[in-house]
């Protein structure tokens, strides 16, 4: 009987736990990239709008120092 629960124990090990360890890290991946895209889309459209705000305080400023 002990000889046989090592036989089930070892297949557990080497092939249950290594197959649901890669469906995890197959799924972890596919997130990541999901999420990962979402956060440059939301990175680029931030340093627009600070781009855009920097433009217009130079602008203001600009007009600042022509007005006497």
């Amino acid at each position: 009987m002990d000889s046989d629960a090592g036989g089930w124990l070892w297949f557990v090990i080497d092939v249950v736990m290594i197959a649901a360890f890669a469906v995890a890290l197959i799924y972890a991946t596919v997130i990541w990239r999901r999420r990962r895209g979402r956060l440059e889309r939301v990175s680029e459209r931030a340093t627009a709008q600070l781009y855009q705000r920097e433009a217009e305080r130079e602008r203001q400023a600009e007009a600042d120092r022509v007005r006497p």
